[in-house]
């Protein structure tokens, strides 16, 4: 099945502020009031094309929110109550200089305010009964899967069995959700809102569609939105590419990413070593997990192969403080969002350790922490 992203983000850092501040030109006012409100709400601010987040809770008073974020470029909003995974909350862009007002409930809710989102309330009601029925799918498979592992061993048949159903049956609406967004985008060309849709778009098909925007839309406001959703589509087929080249005795694919000290380092300067590819990340509990036994390697077979740490789905800041935290004593890089070096390498799970040969050829592929990685070092180098 291919990969859903549930919310593609990357943490904003400096570029997103709360703010009080009504006379912002790039602030974008929220004004929510629900009827079936919890306490409090997660605001998850995300920038299309990745995969982090920033996440801010707010209290609601009386089931009412009024805020502003002052944004330096459009990016995606959603809303969930606290600690509820099954359900997709509510979600639209974000985009400076707009309003939007939400009313209704967490299930069954309205947009409306500025002309943007007048427009984006006709997309997010065309998409929502699809998001509504993943939630209820999700929800359904977890309490199946609750009853079905209390006995794995009795029941590992009908675990798989159910979880290839599940798989079809969200690919399935995954398909459908791809069609009506190509259908509206093709159809409304000229509406900033269709740019919200291009995030369900086929990779296959990102081109065309963005081909068949208005000048305005395409060089307007959404434009920082269009470039990042072109790019994670090129990764997308560049990944589809990769799950059928990237193997044993394969040509490692080249990258060039920044190190520690923000100078840049290539695969090919590394050519003449064997070299490991620690796909990581600090948010990754078997990463962290496996850093003793790594270390202990490292030292056992000094000199004998390089270790290349390439996080993945953090911010800078996360990334550095790891590092140091850990005393990792590798060589270190870091893969922006949008660059896609996990893509080139259709990596699919974290940790994933690739080992090289001098030649750059891939020799071993081991996903996950597994002994098979050290038994294979000391095959290689004791």
């Amino acid at each position: 099945m291919k990969r859903i992203h549930l919310l593609a983000a990357a943490a904003l850092g400096a570029a997103l502020l709360v703010s009080a501040c009504s006379g912002d030109k790039n602030g974008l006012k929220i004004d929510l009031k629900l009827n079936d409100a919890p306490d409090s709400v997660d605001v998850y601010v995300v920038e299309y094309g990745s995969t982090s987040y920033d996440r801010q809770r707010h209290a609601l008073p009386d089931g009412g929110l009024e805020l502003s974020l002052t944004l330096e470029k459009p990016v995606s909003v959603t809303m969930q109550i606290p600690g509820d995974y099954y359900h997709y909350g509510i979600s639209f862009p974000g985009v400076p200089g707009e309003k939007v007002i939400v009313r209704g409930t967490f299930e069954d809710y309205t947009l409306g305010g500025s002309r943007f989102y007048k427009d984006y309330s006709v997309v997010s009601e065309l998409i929502k009964p699809d998001y509504v029925k993943l939630g209820q799918m999700r929800q359904d498979i977890e309490d199946l899967f609750a009853e079905l592992t209390k006995d794995r061993e009795k029941n590992a048949d009908r675990i798989q069995e159910e979880n290839q159903k599940y798989s079809a049956a969200v690919e399935e609406v995954y398909g459908d959700l791809r069609g009506k967004a190509y259908d509206y985008v093709v159809t409304h060309p000229r509406q900033d809102a269709s740019v919200g849709l291009l995030s369900l778009i086929d990779p296959a098909k990102m081109e065309e569609v963005v081909a068949s925007l208005d000048s305005k839309v395409a060089d307007g406001k959404m434009k920082p939105v269009i470039d990042a959703l072109r790019k994670r589509a090129e990764n997308e087929r560049i990944r589809a590419a990769a799950e059928e080249s990237v193997k044993e005795g394969a040509e490692a694919p080249e990258f060039t990413l920044p190190d520690i000290n923000d100078k840049s380092l290539s695969l090919s300067d590394l050519r003449g070593k064997w070299v490991i590819l620690d796909f990581w990340g600090s948010w990754c509990g078997w990463c962290i997990k496996g850093i003793p036994d790594m270390k202990k390697y490292y030292e056992k077979y000094a000199g004998k192969f390089e270790i290349v740490g390439i996080d993945c789905n953090d911010t800078k800041e996360k990334w550095k403080a790891a590092v140091e935290k850990y005393e990792l004593p590798w060589t270190h890089v870091y893969n922006d969002a949008g660059d896609g070096t996990p893509d080139k390498y259709a990596i699919e799970g974290y940790p994933t350790k690739i080992i090289i040969d001098p030649e750059g050829k891939i020799s071993k592929i081991f996903i996950g922490e597994s002994e098979k990685f050290y038994e294979y070092l000391d095959e290689l180098f004791g």
